[in-house]
């Protein structure tokens, strides 16, 4: 299938049909295009209240010119300006609020690659404006090099190079992102977080044509500031953000890097993982620091509390939390690659190493599924609500290996480094197989969870799934070859890899979103084998699914999946000059992107063969 358009949809879902009739439906323009009821509606023997799909809205699509860094005003037609061309998965608050990471192709004048950055639309808004909240070659907050400078760096403003895939939004404002920036001495990572700038109210043109708008109150950029720096070790700043929690206490240690995305919930409670060097030895936890509406450039003078790290009792591998409330949930355990112990634990944000209270361990029994005793494994992408958690385990000790191709496209260096270097690849290009490929160990049986600490069952299975041992079945674990190959980076020279990301190899996870303890978002693929005379073929299926919960447990509901007509949802999904609509070919859901019945999805559509 060749990819030619991509977007970002929110889909309004509705537990109650007969509020069908209140749907305000906006109105659609030259590059944000009209919206379009979906065909589907979703039906359930076991609840008269099933979720319903009310209407598709598009949030961006490539038809959209990539705003600039003030968001003036500016034409399509302007020459020079690039569009978007894919995203990643998006964040929903339950104002309608939607946060996304985006790139475009080419070249970036400066910096080289594509356009990057982390933005916004205001989808309550009729014919709201993208806004660029911060992009790839955007000055980074303070502290900056030109009022903090560096020996031999000289005084020009710090540029952002780079985001992570996923931005977090809290359920009732603020946007909550991680950057990366770069220095001659090597690259940086900051935690960020972005307050709304007030502003007076501006006039409304008479014209409905977003390139002669000007943006209105309430859909402008906001002012970042910075969250978490690394300046644990630099005397201005070590009593607000060194590592909290390690041996000696006098001890100043700067965070190394923050892996995956930050969590922001509606008390300005910042939760993050961060890794860390202890007298020479890695060191792993996740913390929070409580942010407060200030004039500071850090939101406050609050400093960093450590909830647990690789010294805690049992969850020394920290991973990535969700926080709301004031508390936190994560997972812990004793070995990220092979764990024989640790669980989903919670903890209250109130000082360092509070009580951790296990929700799910290794070990528990499994609810729901006849033939499997235990969990064995636990998701890292966990998403919560304040009282009830959705998680993604493995089930049992069955597992299959499955061949994963090196990825040819997308960033250079991960390619040439898994093609070329990575001493887990194997050559397979002269056998059935037909490229470089690593093999990856799967959990046979997998499932969806929602533990609710309110009354009655507790734990619940949402999804269950079983892959056999040629593959075929279902399968909720989605992989990516990701990480930061030795020497690569904006400077080509950097070799020192504890100030970047994580080392390369194939990572897998989950994605599910909870917007209450009944209803749960999921992706889930499914492989099929189609037999003919000649030969017999695997056919995958990835598609975006929701449970709600009835009488007899979660109903699975069908939203979107691969081969599904992209003008269900986007109208300009259409192959140019046939008026054919495009096939979805893949989909993206995030732990933030189901609130308030909002479902916001990435998708990406191509051409069949023989269009």
């Amino acid at each position: 299938m060749n990819l030619i358009h991509a977007a970002i949809a929110v889909l309004l879902l509705s537990s109650n049909p007969s509020e069908a009739n209140h749907l305000r439906r906006t109105k659609g323009s030259r590059d944000l295009t009209k919206k379009t009821r979906s065909n589907r509606t979703m039906k359930s023997a076991s609840s008269a209240k099933a979720a319903k799909v009310k209407s598709w809205e598009v949030v961006v699509n490539n038809a959209n010119v990539i705003p600039p860094p003030e968001n003036k005003r500016r034409s399509l037609e302007e020459e020079d300006e690039k569009t978007f061309s894919s995203y990643n998965a998006a964040s929903v608050n339950e104002g309608k609020d939607v946060v996304f990471r985006a790139r475009s192709t080419g070249q970036q004048n400066k910096e080289g690659g594509p356009k990057t950055g982390i933005y916004t639309r205001k989808m309550s808004q009729p014919d709201s404006l993208v806004i660029r909240q911060a992009s790839r070659g955007s000055t980074v907050p303070q502290p900056n090099n030109i009022d903090y400078p560096i020996e031999g760096e000289g005084d020009e403003p710090t540029p952002f190079i780079e985001f992570p895939s996923f931005p977090a939004l809290r359920s009732q404002s603020s946007i909550l992102h991680q950057g990366q920036r770069t220095s001659r001495s090597g690259s940086t990572r900051f935690s960020l977080v972005a307050f709304k700038k007030k502003k007076k109210k501006k006039k409304k043109t008479s014209s409905r044509d977003p390139a002669t708008r000007e943006a209105t109150e309430d859909n402008t950029s906001s002012t970042l500031k910075t969250g978490v720096p690394k300046l644990g070790n630099v005397d201005e700043f070590k009593d607000q953000f060194r590592v909290p929690g390690v041996n000696d206490p006098e001890m100043n240690i700067a965070f190394d890097v923050f892996p995956g995305s930050p969590s922001i919930d509606d008390d300005k409670n910042l939760a993050f993982k961060g890794n860390y060097l202890e007298d020479g030895v890695p060191k792993t936890g996740v913390f929070y620091r409580k942010l407060e509406d200030s004039d500071d450039i850090f939101g406050g003078d609050k400093p960093i509390y450590v909830i647990a790290n690789s010294d805690t009792f049992i969850p020394a591998e920290g991973a990535v939390e969700s926080c709301q409330g004031g508390f936190m949930v994560f997972r812990g355990v004793d070995d990220e690659d092979d764990p024989t112990c640790g669980g989903i634990y919670k903890a209250k944000l109130e000082k360092n190493f509070p009580e951790l209270k296990p929700l799910v361990q290794i070990g528990d029994a499994v609810p729901g599924i006849e033939g499997v005793e235990t969990f064995t494994r636990f998701g890292e992408g966990l998403s919560f609500d304040g009282k009830a958690v959705a998680f993604w385990a493995a089930l049992g000790d069955e597992t299959v290996t499955l061949t994963k191709c090196c990825p040819e496209h997308g960033n250079k260096d991960r390619s040439d480094f898994c093609n070329n270097d990575d001493p887990n690849t194997i050559n397979g290009t002269e056998t059935d197989i037909g490229c470089m490929y690593q093999e990856v160990e799967v959990p046979s049986h997998q499932g969806i969870f929602v533990y609710n600490e309110g009354k009655g069952e507790k734990l619940r299975l949402v999804k269950e799934t079983y892959l056999n041992e040629d593959g075929i079945g279902t399968d909720l674990l989605h992989w990516n070859y990701s990480g930061k190959p030795p020497g690569a980076g904006p400077n080509r020279a950097l070799e020192d890899d504890t100030d970047a990301a994580e080392p390369p190899r194939w990572r897998s996870a989950a994605f599910a979103a909870l917007m209450e303890k009944d209803t749960v978002a999921y992706k889930m693929t499914t492989t099929t084998t189609t037999v003919t005379e000649e030969s017999s073929e695997l056919v995958t299926t990835a598609g975006i699914y929701t449970g709600h919960r009835g009488k007899d447990g979660y109903t699975p509901h069908t939203i979107l999946q691969s081969g599904d007509l992209c003008t269900d949802f986007d109208e300009m999904a259409v192959v140019e000059g046939t008026g054919v609509s495009m096939a979805v070919e893949s989909v993206a859901i995030e732990r933030d992107g189901f609130r308030n019945d909002y479902l916001c999805v990435a998708v990406a559509c191509g051409t069949l063969s023989g269009q």
